[in-house]
């Protein structure tokens, strides 16, 4: 996996990512899933991201192959949700992205790998996402990385739910 590198977007990558999430949208479309689509993630909430510094990029071969933002904004639902790591504080995984031409190459785990490492350093005591119930491939994937399932969540104008999960990231017998 050498070569490729994961740091912080910069400004000026903006059109390039949005032209990532247009490709994984069409994607998701073509195979029936109605996670993503025009309105979401659109550039206003990447350009947040990014201003904010919590949007990181996978470089590999001088293109971004992925994207993941790391942040402490749960969604609203999450209250209702029973985490097995209540005292926080719990890092919040989201809109991890694959180029649909670099899939398959272990990009999705190096950004899982970077979010688990940049958590321990930062002295979270979990990470918490959700995904797609119709998204197949990433529920195989967080539940073979060691997140557990605590529930669902739902989200306006989505036809189906999104599971959450939690991993652990300390025990908090220091």
């Amino acid at each position: 996996m050498s070569g490729n590198e994961i740091r912080i977007a910069r400004n000026d990558e903006i059109g390039e990512i949005m032209e990532l999430i247009a490709k994984c949208v069409q994607v998701m479309q073509d195979g029936g899933s109605d996670q993503w689509d025009d309105t979401y993630p659109n550039r206003e909430v990447i350009g947040k991201d990014i201003a904010d510094g919590t949007l990181y990029v996978c470089v590999d071969q001088a293109a971004i192959a992925g994207i993941i933002v790391l942040d402490n904004n749960q969604a609203g639902q999450y209250a209702a949700i029973d985490w097995l790591e209540v005292k926080g504080p719990n890092l919040i995984m989201h809109r991890l992205a694959v180029h649909p031409e670099a899939q398959g190459k272990g990009i999705a785990r190096r950004l899982i790998d970077f979010a688990e490492e940049y958590g321990l350093s930062g002295g979270y005591t979990s990470i918490r996402l959700d995904t797609y119930a119709k998204n197949n491939r990433a529920l195989a994937l967080y539940s073979s990385l060691g997140y557990e399932r605590r529930g669902e969540v739902d989200f306006p104008g989505r036809t189906a739910n999104f599971p959450v999960f939690e991993k652990v990231l300390a025990s908090g017998a220091e």
